[in-house]
C-alpha cells in the first residue's frame, strides 16, 4: 500500500476524525424526520449523544422565522423581541441541553466548535440563550467557532503546522461599485485596519478603482492575510455564483476556488451574507466564507446576514486590537477569541443583531 493511501476511497475512521476535537469539543447538530440530535465529539473518549426535544418541522419554522426577521433587523423594538424569542427557543430546545452535558467536559470560557447540518445550519446557535436578568447566554459561557465538517477542521490545523513563512496582509475595499449602493465607511474601515496591522506585517491595500476582479484575485494569491470590505451578494439558487462586488463586476466563488492559493491563513469578510448557502441544501456549505476556507484559509470570519456599514467599523477595530498581542505578532488561531472579546466590549454600544452577525470558521 502506498503511504497515506490506506483509506483511499474508504470512509474516514473515527479514530482519525476525533482529532478535530484536539483543541476543544466539536458539537454536531442534526435534524431529520426521525429525530433531532446533538453529538459532542471529544478527543479522548467516545462521542456523547444528546437527544433534542424538537421536531424537524419546528427547526424549519425557526429557520424561516429568523431569516425573515434579520432581513430588516434593527428597525423596530418588535423585531428585536422576535429575534430574542427565537434565541430563547433555541436555548430551551437545543443549546441549553447541550450546555448541561458540555459542563462535564470543558470549563466555561473554553473554545467549542459548532458543526450544524440540515436546517440547523441556518440558525445562530452561538447566540442562543435565555436572555433574562441574572442568567447566562451561550456567549457568556463559551467561545464559539464553526466548521462545515470534522475533516475541514483537521486539515486547517495540519496546514498551520507545516507553514513557517512570513505572512503578508492585504485589505481590499470596494465602497463605490459600478452597481449597488455606496458603502460610505469602507475607506475609514480599511484605514483603521492599516493603522493596526502596518507595524506588524507588510501591508497592501486595494481601494475602489484599484479593487477590480483580477487585481483582487492576484492579491488573494500573493497574500496570506486578507481583509475584504465590500458588498457580499449571496445567490441561493446558484451558490457558486455568490460573489463579492468589485469595481468592474462580481468576484464569484468559482473565481476564488479555481486558483491554488499560496499558504493562505486568515480572511475577515466584512460583507453581508458571507455564510449564506444553498437554500434547499443548507448543510452543503457552499457560500463565500466556505469558499475561502476550501481555498486554504485556515481561519475565516464571515457574516450570517446583513451587516451595518457603520457598526462593522467598530467591530473590525476592536477585533484587530485583540488580534495583536504583546509579542506584536498575528496568529490566525486567535481569531475566535479576538472576535469574542470585541463583541463583549461593544455589547452595550451596538444592536443585538449586529452583535451576533459575525461568526468564526476554522482553527
Amino acid at each position: 500500500i502506498l503511504p497515506d493511501f490506506s483509506q483511499f476511497l474508504l470512509p474516514p475512521l473515527f479514530s482519525d476524525l476525533r482529532h478535530a476535537a484536539k483543541d476543544g469539543p466539536v458539537i454536531i447538530v442534526n435534524s431529520s424526520r426521525y429525530s433531532c440530535d446533538a453529538m459532542i465529539i471529544l478527543s479522548a473518549q467516545d462521542p456523547v449523544h444528546i437527544p433534542l426535544d424538537i421536531a424537524q418541522a419546528d427547526v424549519l419554522e425557526l429557520s424561516k422565522g429568523f431569516k425573515s426577521l434579520i432581513g430588516n433587523a434593527g428597525s423596530s423594538d418588535n423585531q428585536l423581541y422576535e429575534i430574542v424569542s427565537i434565541l430563547r427557543t433555541l436555548w430551551e430546545s437545543v443549546v441549553g441541553p447541550i450546555v448541561e452535558t458540555l459542563r462535564h467536559f470543558t470549563q466555561p470560557g473554553s473554545r467549542i466548535w459548532w458543526c450544524p447540518s440540515a436546517e440547523f445550519a441556518l440558525l445562530p446557535l452561538h447566540a442562543a440563550g435565555p436572555y433574562a436578568k441574572n442568567s447566562h447566554n451561550f456567549p457568556d459561557l463559551y467561545i464559539s467557532s464553526y466548521t462545515p465538517t470534522l475533516a475541514a477542521l483537521i486539515r486547517a490545523r495540519q496546514q498551520i503546522a507545516k507553514d513557517a513563512s512570513t505572512p503578508q496582509f492585504v485589505a481590499i475595499g470596494q465602497g463605490n461599485p459600478d452597481e449597488g449602493k455606496a458603502l460610505r465607511h469602507v475607506a475609514a474601515e480599511v484605514d483603521n485596519v492599516a493603522r493596526r496591522v502596518t507595524p506588524i506585517l507588510p501591508f497592501t491595500s486595494l481601494m475602489d478603482s484599484d479593487a477590480t476582479v483580477q487585481r483582487a484575485l492576484d492579491a488573494l494569491n500573493r497574500h496570506q492575510w486578507v481583509h475584504l470590505a465590500c458588498h457580499g451578494m449571496p445567490n441561493r439558487e446558484k451558490p457558486f455564483e455568490s460573489s463579492f462586488t468589485m469595481r468592474d463586476g462580481p468576484l464569484t466563488i468559482t473565481d476564488i476556488i479555481r486558483p491554488r492559493l499560496q499558504t493562505p491563513e486568515f480572511a475577515f469578510l466584512s460583507a453581508c451574507h458571507t455564510t449564506v448557502g444553498y437554500e434547499s441544501s443548507p448543510d452543503e456549505s457552499i457560500h463565500l466564507a466556505a469558499a475561502m476556507q476550501f481555498s486554504g484559509f485556515r481561519s475565516v470570519i464571515g457574516s450570517m446576514w446583513s451587516v451595518d456599514d457603520e457598526v462593522v467599523g467598530q467591530i473590525v477595530s476592536a477585533f484587530y486590537d485583540n488580534m495583536i498581542d504583546g509579542s506584536c505578532k498575528l496568529d490566525c488561531r486567535r481569531a475566535a477569541v479576538a472576535l469574542h472579546k470585541a463583541i463583549k466590549k461593544l455589547r452595550k454600544k451596538i444592536p443585538l443583531e449586529q452583535q451576533i452577525v459575525f461568526v468564526h470558521i476554522g482553527v
